[in-house]
């Protein structure tokens, strides 16, 4: 009975104390830990065994990443969504000129300095306009890549475009013009694209024209400059030995507090290459010093974006995209008519033109030009066979790991993926949708693409020599 008590004794102590502790020590929670949000939207890149991820900093500013870590180096790409196709009306060359001036001083350092600093980090930094963009392109040891990708912020934010540089390039640019005078390929392009899209955003050459040339003042620089170098235009790549973290940590300390009281870019709506075919048309461009025709000729065409790219891809390539395509094997190996011959689709943020250019020696023009209309036509007429378009997937997908294998090279994709509103998917978007191409949709690429009675046909060279003779619908230029 007295072992019974005590127990019972003992056990109520335990109880009150206890009991005690209940109320004067609060129970211990497990707690889930939170993970930190990230700030990144990632995919995949299956082809390099890597992720691909991008932000928006705050003011805009577009960051993509795509960490390979090879080698320590990183390629990085300052895109401006801004090229020759902003150029002012009749100043045809004010994006390129902006984008030459754009190294040759800061309100930080004269042009001598930043090219010591250049040398001194044994990068490499250079600026250059297309018709859709303005690229400033960098690529350095991972050690020195802030100090270089600093120096590049600073000469897209703190340019100060000396009126003597300005003055100096334009000279250069005249120059340049001149001598491409004596080059028939760039000729035939010019007036190609010009006789397409006349005055419209892919009508003049981005470096301008001799008569565009001498309309541009030094305040269409600072006006072009102002109005298109915004944050919200302004989009950032990085490749090779570096984290999205603290590419990320670099753009902010660099762009991050770019601001602007230009209103916010609104997407464009002209679309030229959409216009209604117009009637064949040729123009003879007389250069009596040369041996050669230079030909280019096409009709308008699509954009990068259209639904229909990948169709028109594939049917292309089987047109005169490659050594072994028909027209390839039609024109240049089995009848030896040309120095070389092949079609494409020029397709950027507006259509561009479908095209075929060739050389030949120039009596074999008009019969050049005569099979290239009967391949066209018959690509329009004839679907294509399953084993030739197997055969160009093959082909194409083979050559898509050769786009992705240089930090240079991804970083200029990465650019171009963001300019064309591609999608970060759009390393598996490819291979998958060039596999999905069929005969029937490569066809009706062919028979919405291609129209062999609507061609505009520019031959630059010895006119007289090729046996063309203008004919009413011809033009004659000297």
């Amino acid at each position: 009975m007295i072992f019974d008590r005590t127990a019972r004794s003992l056990i109520m102590i335990g109880i009150l104390l206890l009991s005690g502790c209940a109320h004067t020590t609060p129970a211990i929670q497990t707690a889930t830990p939170t993970v930190p949000s990230s700030p990144f939207d990632e995919q995949p890149v299956p082809v390099i065994h890597s992720k691909v991820y991008r932000t928006v900093l705050d003011n805009g500013v577009v960051l993509i990443v795509l960490p390979r870590p090879v080698v320590p180096v990183v390629s990085f790409r300052i895109g401006i969504l801004a090229g020759s196709a902003k150029d002012p009306d009749g100043k045809a060359g004010v994006a390129d000129l902006t984008a030459s001036l754009l190294n040759r001083g800061t309100t930080h350092a004269d042009a001598l300095t930043i090219f010591r600093k250049i040398d001194d980090s044994g990068g490499s930094l250079e600026a250059d306009a297309g018709r859709d963009m303005t690229t400033v392109s960098g690529k350095v040891l991972t050690s020195d890549l802030n100090g270089l990708f600093s120096l590049a912020a600073d000469i897209v934010l703190n340019p100060v475009f000396p009126k003597q540089e300005f003055e100096r390039n334009l000279e250069q640019t005249k120059a340049g013009l001149m001598d491409e005078k004596d080059h028939a390929g760039p000729v035939a392009r010019n007036l190609f694209y010009k006789t397409l899209y006349g005055n419209g955003a892919y009508g003049h050459p981005p470096t301008g024209t001799e008569t565009s040339i001498s309309r541009i003042q030094y305040k269409d620089i600072l006006d072009f400059y102002h109005d298109h170098y915004t944050p919200d235009r302004t989009v950032l790549t990085f490749a090779g030995d570096i984290t999205p973290e603290a590419a990320l940590e670099l753009a902010k300390s660099t762009f991050g507090t770019w601001k602007t009281s230009v209103p916010a870019a609104q997407p464009s709506t002209v679309t030229p290459g959409q216009e209604t075919l117009s009637p064949s048309k040729t123009l003879l461009l007389d250069r009596p010093q040369f041996a050669q025709a230079m030909v280019m000729m096409g009709t308008n065409g699509i954009r990068r974006n259209d639904p229909r790219f990948y169709s028109a891809l594939v049917m292309n390539q089987i047109l005169g995209g490659t050594t072994t395509s028909r027209l390839n094997h039609e024109v240049r190996q089995k009848s030896g008519l040309v120095y070389y011959i092949y079609s494409g689709f020029d397709a950027e943020r507006h259509a561009g033109p479908f095209f075929v250019a060739f050389q030949t020696f120039a009596p074999n023009t008009p019969k050049v030009i005569s099979m290239t209309k009967q391949i066209l036509a018959r690509m329009k007429s004839q679907p294509v066979s399953a084993q030739e378009i197997q055969t160009t997937q093959n082909n194409l997908l083979g050559q898509f790991p050769f786009r992705v294998d240089t930090d240079d090279r991804i970083a200029s994709l990465l650019l171009f993926v963001e300019n064309y509103h591609l999608g970060l998917t759009y390393f598996t978007d490819y291979p998958n949708k060039v596999l999905q191409v069929t005969p029937a949709s490569a066809f009706s690429a062919a028979q919405d693409l291609i129209h062999p009675d609507h061609l505009v046909t520019v031959v630059v060279g010895p006119i007289k020599k090729t046996g063309l003779r203008p004919n009413g619908r011809d033009v004659l230029m000297q």
